[in-house]
């Protein structure tokens, strides 16, 4: 990090090991959860695959629990962002962020202003929120109590966790593009937490204006 810029800390260390464990045990849920949909290997390799899916998804629960109990007030902090949506999230979504015209015209368009997240990352934590419950609800129904749950409730179950598995799959992989193009934001996701001053003034004028001091490096 250059010792000319200020930095904002924009990731602390509770959110950077939550999202360490996520990486770690999303990702290969997403990759088993795929093989066990399509199916493409002998039944052998299929056991493998569900072992794995079963492991990461355990690994997945103690990480949201934990990060639940640990760091409640930043998980109250991060619903409330989450859910509050404007005008400017309408105009936004309009434009998708700009996002279209940048990398299919190469042209640059006013995007409205926004804070700590822009409209896009506040969807994907609610698709995050809400789908991932489900889903660690539904995989441990699945998994661990297969044979008493009510009557065609195994159904739901497998219904409601290959619909939001397939969303979030999709969001990932949108995430995971966006999130290396944003490259100082990524590197601030996994490593020291800081992004520059004035790149968070321009992304997010919103959340400097009201919440943020200047770290001086």
């Amino acid at each position: 990090m250059s010792k000319n810029q200020s930095w904002i800390l924009k990731h602390p260390w509770s959110v950077r090991s939550f999202h360490y464990l996520l990486v770690l045990s999303f990702i290969p849920l997403a990759i088993t959860g795929l093989v066990l949909y399509f199916k493409p290997f002998d039944q052998l390799e299929m056991n493998l695959y569900m072992r794995i899916h079963v492991v990461t998804g355990v690994i997945l629960t103690l990480d949201a629990v934990a990060y639940f109990v640990i760091g409640f007030n930043r998980v109250i902090a991060f619903v409330k962002r989450s859910f509050s949506f404007s005008v400017n999230d309408i105009k936004w979504f309009s434009i998708l962020g700009g996002y279209p015209q940048k990398f299919l015209l190469r042209k640059k368009v006013s995007v409205p202003p926004m804070g700590k997240y822009n409209s896009g990352q506040k969807l994907f934590g609610i698709c995050v929120l809400i789908g991932g419950t489900i889903l660690i609800a539904t995989g441990w129904g699945l998994w661990a109590f297969p044979h008493t749950l009510p009557h065609g409730m195994g159904a739901v179950f497998g219904t409601l966790h290959l619909v939001f598995g397939w969303i979030l799959v999709l969001f990932l992989l949108i995430h995971i593009f966006l999130g290396i193009y944003m490259f100082d934001d990524f590197k601030a996701m996994f490593l020291h937490g800081k992004i520059p001053y004035e790149e968070a003034r321009g992304m997010a004028p919103l959340w400097v204006e009201k919440e943020i001091m200047k770290i001086e490096m």
